[in-house]
């Protein structure tokens, strides 16, 4: 990467650690990390920097005197710290967060959890909110959070700059979202019976039973015995000819 587009690299990781990580859909924990991935999702969805790389922020770790992170195996970290996650505040009377679809039933049923990190982020916008879903599923499904009434109700809102609320856990009834869809159930495809052979009306003879041609595994031998019957007789003629000849 040129010293140039290194620079304006910097620059925005900078802008994205130390200043409004909300901007781009992200938060750092209590720690002041952020995972490496999220970084580059947020990066990739920016105009012109989709090829940036892990070796591009070690590039810029390692180039720059006094870099503003320190960089780790899996996080980022940036190097003055900075108080990322307000106590506690009053939130908008909705909020949204844009879930999986493999995770949507079980967030009905369950509410919202943490998976990898401390908090669940709580978007200000439907935009922010499909923005964040969309690093995780395409197609993600959008859910509205009664905020306002879970507040009243104790549960706890952090703010994280203008445009994101964090919460640990948010339990089904704050929750709306469209109804399930029901899976299809597979239909049974039925295969067509052979048909049974026309049965005959010959009487039953006690202590006997019937043989049926139309049962038999080899139908091909009754005309293989023929055709052995007549190779023997063909045989005979031939030996009873050559006697006479004698």
């Amino acid at each position: 990467m040129g010293k140039y587009r290194l620079k304006e690299l910097g620059k925005i990781v900078e802008y994205i650690l130390l200043h409004r990580p909300d901007e781009f859909g992200l938060f750092l924990d209590d720690d002041g990390s952020l995972p490496i991935k999220e970084l580059m999702w947020a990066l990739h969805e920016e105009e012109g920097w989709k090829y940036v790389r892990r070796g591009h922020l070690k590039e810029l770790a390692y180039s720059h005197p006094e870099p503003a992170f320190t960089l780790e195996e899996k996080c980022i970290k940036p190097k003055q710290p900075r108080k990322q996650i307000s106590s506690a505040a009053v939130p908008p009377r909705l909020l949204f967060y844009a879930a999986k679809r493999k995770a949507y039933p079980v967030i009905l049923k369950h509410g919202l959890r943490p998976g990898g990190r401390p908090y669940v982020p709580l978007a200000t916008t439907e935009e922010i909110a499909l923005r964040i879903g969309r690093r995780r599923d395409p197609k993600p499904i959008l859910l509205t959070i009664h905020a306002a009434q879970a507040h009243d109700e104790g549960h706890t809102f952090s703010p994280c700059g203008e445009l994101l609320y964090l919460v640990i856990t948010l339990p089904p009834p704050f929750l709306s979202g469209p109804p399930l869809r029901e899976s299809p159930k597979p239909t049974k495809v039925s295969r067509p019976k052979s048909p049974e052979p026309a049965k005959t009306d010959v009487p039953e003879m006690i202590g006997s039973f019937l043989l049926d041609p139309a049962r038999d595994p080899d139908p091909m031998r009754r005309e293989r015995r023929k055709k052995d019957k007549e190779r023997k007789r063909q045989r005979s003629r031939e030996r009873r000819h050559k006697r006479s000849r004698r």
